[in-house]
């Protein structure tokens, strides 16, 4: 049987905008200030001797932690949102269960 395919919105399955939000800036906070402080550890540069080179290494390592973070988190939308639809879709599927119940107990 296909399941019931109805005219809700994507949107209405997705958290709300503003733990999105939240998130994304938590995911651009941690990648923007741990790649830095990473890229200093891991090129053990000295305070003050080739700042620059490991800061501009930090910088990609930063960048490169926020686009594999936003992988992930675009995963897990994914996820959280096919939960959303397939649960939606279980309690549509009840919905008509029951009612067809209802309606041969009334005959």
């Amino acid at each position: 049987m296909e399941p019931m395919l109805d005219d809700v919105p994507v949107s209405s399955f997705l958290p709300p905008t503003r733990r999105i939000i939240l998130h994304i800036a938590v995911i651009a906070a941690v990648s923007l200030i741990g790649g830095p402080l990473l890229g200093l550890y891991v090129f053990n540069a000295p305070r003050g001797e080739m700042l620059t080179l490991s800061l501009r290494t930090g910088l990609g390592w930063g960048l490169s932690f926020a686009f594999v973070a936003a992988f992930i988190y675009t995963a897990w939308l994914i996820r959280y949102v096919t939960r959303g639809y397939n649960k939606h879709v279980a309690a549509r599927k009840m919905d008509e269960f029951y009612r067809t119940i209802e309606g041969e107990r009334e005959d």
